[in-house]
């Protein structure tokens, strides 16, 4: 199978997705563009993989709008198999992210917005206080994401998105101790404050500190696995 699909299929499924004009079938389709319909068949599971189209028995091949993510995921998934540090990396580059549009994203939630913000810390609040504990990695996701849900670049979205999903297991893997996740909230407490507040200048601090005592925590896990 070839890494990518053809430029004419691309083409193809680009400018249908454009013009809302329907995809045929994969008979037609094979016809069409002059490929065998084995070739095609390989060719839209590249597609449907990176997230171009959906596929499916009644439907047919749908078109998606535009995500980075799935492929984005997909490499990385890869590449942090081959190299496990490379993770790290993407952390680093999702901080800086959040930190530049920060003063972006953050005036442009509403009221009822950053109140449902408070209920993500106090449901991920609750879920640290039980025995055993649970791990709050869904709230994490779901509190980041909000605070950047109205930027419209869509790459930047991808990017955060990708990263939320990658940090899931990571999350259950090594943040379960108590104190620590305690402070972490305690973080995006004030970070709901400031907002609340309009003062996004306190939430911007309270965001990187947050950010800067993940990142210090994970240095030194990985300090102690080479010891």
């Amino acid at each position: 199978m070839e890494n990518t699909p053809r430029s004419d299929l691309l083409d193809y499924l680009a400018e249908a997705n454009r013009n809302g004009t329907p995809i045929p079938t994969i008979a037609e389709l094979s016809e069409e563009l002059g490929m065998s319909i084995t070739s095609l068949r390989e060719q839209l599971e590249v597609a449907r993989r990176l997230g171009f189209v959906t596929i499916k028995p009644k439907t047919g091949i749908q078109p998606c709008g535009f995500s980075l993510a799935p492929a984005l995921r997909l490499s990385l998934q890869y590449g942090i198999r081959v190299q496990p540090e490379l993770f790290e990396a993407f952390r680093d580059l999702r901080k800086h992210i959040e930190a530049s549009y920060w003063f972006e994203a953050a005036p442009l939630l509403t009221s009822a917005e950053v109140s449902t913000l408070g209920d993500i810390v106090r449901k991920a609040q609750s879920k640290i206080k039980k025995q055993p504990i649970e791990s709050p990695e869904k709230e994490h996701r779901a509190f980041h994401l909000a605070i950047f849900q109205h930027l419209e670049n869509p790459v930047v979205k991808s990017l955060l998105e990708t990263y939320w999903d990658l940090n899931a297991g990571n999350e259950r893997n090594y943040y379960i101790d108590q104190n620590y996740l305690e402070i972490v909230w305690n973080y995006h407490q004030r970070i709901v404050e400031a907002l609340a507040a309009r003062d996004f200048e306190r939430g911007h601090q309270a965001l990187l500190a947050h950010m800067d005592l993940v990142m210090q925590r994970k240095k030194a896990e990985l300090s102690q696995r080479f010891e």
